[in-house]
């Protein structure tokens, strides 16, 4: 079952990944700006949930903005409404609806880590 589940969130995670790669490059493109898509893979690689100030493009920036508004959404704000429902429903104490929600977090963020850097690595070496 546990199995089952990871299957399932690195699957979404890398369909999440790779279609905000591919959206964020057309939209560029289609605006008419250049990108140096060997150096921001390279950047993408090595820190690709981490924003340095002054540092990052702004494909970078965007790319980055997107991943953790999918973290967000899916993984922080749903788990928080489910775990509170429960943790109402069994009248039990809310903290353990943060808790919870922090775990699942904490976790998936460092999967979606280990999923972005090794598609932008694999993507990296297809542009190669």
């Amino acid at each position: 079952m546990i199995r089952f589940f990871l299957r399932k969130t690195d699957d979404f995670l890398c369909k999440n990944v790779k279609s905000i790669f591919e959206k964020t490059e057309s939209a560029y493109k289609h605006r008419g700006l250049e990108i140096n898509l060997f150096e921001e893979l390279q950047h993408l690689e090595f820190n690709p949930l981490i924003c340095m100030l002054g540092k990052s493009s702004n494909f970078e920036k965007n790319i980055k903005i997107k991943l953790k508004m999918v973290l967000g959404l899916f993984f922080v704000a749903i788990p928080l409404f489910a775990f509170g429902l429960v943790t109402y429903i069994l009248n039990v104490d809310y903290a353990y609806a943060f808790v919870s929600t922090f775990v699942v977090a904490i976790l998936v963020s460092s999967r979606m880590d280990n999923i972005t850097s090794r598609y932008a690595h694999i993507r990296y070496l297809h542009a190669c």
